[in-house]
């Protein structure tokens, strides 16, 4: 019997012993940790604790550079990143629908709305004509051109330009508006996008980064430090206030008025997070799927 049980006790670690072994790592933006479409999702949808895993990026948007470069076997990549459609690059399947629809959406200060009186209808009207013009083709292509190495406040302006809301606006008098923007290259695009679409309209307008990610961006907009910065809706509102149904029913407008701000229109572009592998690594894993994780990483609470 003492053999059988070390016979049994051997195939247990051939089979399991090299999944177990298999170092795993999920490179991730800095907040991860508190995203729902990250860490939080991976625990509440999947029952999976990534934090032991978790690489953290300098830059966002870098996942895919990541597993380049052999600093992780799986990243977090935006939808909206044309990388993600390269050949050597596999989307894993959310097969238990924890990502979520992400919207652009410029978010504005109403203190600054306020300090321009009847003129704050025009700064609406010139966000709103910016998202409208905005689609999530037009973000990867946007995205692509800083890709090969074009500087984001051209890309951004060029855009404006293209659709027709550019122009040379006379001077409105009012405090500048200061346009904030997250630490990747899509936001900082997106922030001079809606920066330029202000100055055509003769408003005095200054980019500037926020330092971080979503919490440094909602902090410097409460402390009145920027005055509108390009977000993402369901990202943003998950982060105000969790993933609970109940609460995610009041909605982005309600949501953002208890601190003061109000969401612009909504653009068609999306960009949410995927979680991506490269071929070989899906192959040599076996990843299809999220799921497919939980053969390498702990279950939560463990």
């Amino acid at each position: 019997m003492r053999w059988l049980a070390v016979g049994v006790s051997l195939l247990v670690w051939l089979f399991v012993a090299p999944a177990q072994a298999q170092q795993v790592r999920l490179a991730a933006p800095s907040d991860c940790l508190v995203n729902a479409g990250c860490a939080v999702g991976l625990k509440s949808a999947y029952g999976l604790d990534v934090a032991p895993a978790f690489v953290p990026l300098t830059v966002a948007d870098a996942g895919i550079s990541a597993l380049d470069d052999g600093r992780a076997e799986v990243a977090i990549a935006f939808s909206s990143n044309p990388q993600v459609s390269r050949p050597d690059v596999v989307t894993l399947r959310d097969d238990r629908s924890m990502i979520y629809a992400d919207r652009v959406v410029p978010v504005a200060r109403r203190g600054m709305l306020r300090g321009y009186g009847a003129r704050a209808k025009q700064i609406r009207r010139r966000l709103n004509a910016a998202s409208a013009a905005l689609s999530t083709f037009a973000l990867r292509g946007l995205n692509q051109s800083v890709i090969d190495g074009r500087l984001p406040e051209a890309v951004g302006g060029e855009f404006v330009d293209a659709n027709g809301l550019g122009g040379t606006a006379a001077r409105k008098r009012g405090k500048r508006i200061v346009v904030g923007f997250m630490n990747f290259d899509e936001n900082k695009t997106l922030a001079h996008l809606y920066a330029e679409a202000l100055r055509a309209g003769g408003f005095r307008v200054v980019v500037r980064s926020v330092g971080g990610l979503r919490p440094e961006a909602v902090r410097k907009l409460r402390r009145d430090e920027i005055d509108l910065y390009p977000a993402y809706d369901g990202s943003l509102l998950r982060y105000l206030v969790g993933a609970s149904p109940s609460r995610l029913k009041a909605g982005l407008k309600r949501t953002l008025a208890r601190i003061d701000a109000e969401p612009m229109r909504l653009s068609r572009a999306q960009d949410s997070n995927v979680f991506v592998t490269k071929t070989d690594t899906a192959s040599r894993l076996g990843l299809a799927r999220i799921s497919d994780l939980a053969k390498y990483w702990q279950p939560a609470g463990s």
